[in-house]
């Protein structure tokens, strides 16, 4: 289906709807990624929810305008949903887009009827440190050794020589996601038109402050929206995060996915419908 470019919040913003029934909105990783979540929401039923997937301010399709930070994307796809006429739907976020469903869900709960939340990172910035580690550990030892060699000599390198550096280190990094290596040619494209390095690095430096703030965990503490978590049990940013976020919220369920990393809807589909089907028929009846 062909998406479609709209004003939303001051911005051109590509969506697409599809299905009938409870809506359910995709937001995809990054930041500053694209729409790569058509898999994900082919595991659900289109005769029973309004499925919409969209692409985050600055992000490939939409409009290459800031300002680039949390308030603002929360903003954005608050507008969508006024602009959509829902009076309220499901959010569903995975990775970067996990944490704006989230934040989104914590500053609007009553338009939120309920959140998944798949491969996020939870609000406590002491994960990028057990994530980088547990990323090397991930790699096969000629790949680590490779991956150490092209880190400590890219500041030495400049044009055609750096950028196919480090379209390499990004493909061993990104390998490390998979459970399953020969699902790599399926995961979303992560350079070129595809990536927007200023939406990635403004909002990424914001997100251990907004996340991490005593306010932030307070709010998380008073909400009511039924939540479902779900992590790979081998993606590299450590599950145990999320885990402890979810202890947190009030009405919430987190799920470990066996043989599955960072996009369990490739290594781990069969097991990852089941649970998001679940809990989606358990909300529709309420």
């Amino acid at each position: 289906m062909q998406g479609i470019i709209a004003k939303v919040n001051g911005v051109s913003l590509w969506h697409l709807v599809q299905g009938q029934g409870t809506p359910i909105v995709f937001l995809h990783g990054g930041p500053g990624a694209y729409d790569y979540l058509e898999p994900l929401s082919a595991l659900l039923d289109d005769n029973c929810f309004q499925m919409i997937r969209y692409e985050q301010r600055g992000s490939w399709r939409s409009e290459k305008t800031g300002p680039y930070n949390i308030e603002t994307f929360i903003e954005d796809l608050e507008q969508l949903r006024i602009h959509l006429g829902l009076k309220n739907w499901v959010v569903c976020g995975h990775s970067w887009g996990a944490s704006l469903a989230l934040a989104y869900a914590i500053k609007y709960p009553r338009n939120v009827k309920a959140l998944i939340y798949i491969s996020g990172t939870g609000i406590d910035a002491a994960w990028h440190l057990d994530y980088r580690e547990n990323r090397l550990n991930s790699m096969t030892p000629s790949d680590r050794a490779e991956y150490m060699y092209l880190r400590s000599a890219i500041a030495t390198m400049e044009g055609e020589k750096r950028a196919h550096t480090q379209h390499r280190l990004r493909e061993l990094s990104l390998r490390t996601d998979l459970f399953n290596q020969n699902n790599f040619h399926k995961l979303p494209r992560m350079d070129g038109q595809f990536v927007n390095n200023e939406v990635n690095q403004k909002l990424g430096a914001e997100c251990d402050v907004y996340f991490g703030s005593e306010e932030f965990k307070q709010a998380v503490a008073f909400n009511k929206f039924p939540s479902l978590f779900v992590h790979g049990e081998v993606d590299p940013r450590p599950y145990r995060y999320v885990a402890e976020l979810a202890t947190n919220l009030q009405n919430c369920k987190f799920v470990l996915i066996p043989h599955a990393g960072h996009y369990p809807w490739l290594d781990n589909a069969a097991i990852l419908k089941k649970y998001i089907n679940e809990f989606l028929s358990r909300i529709s009846r309420q």
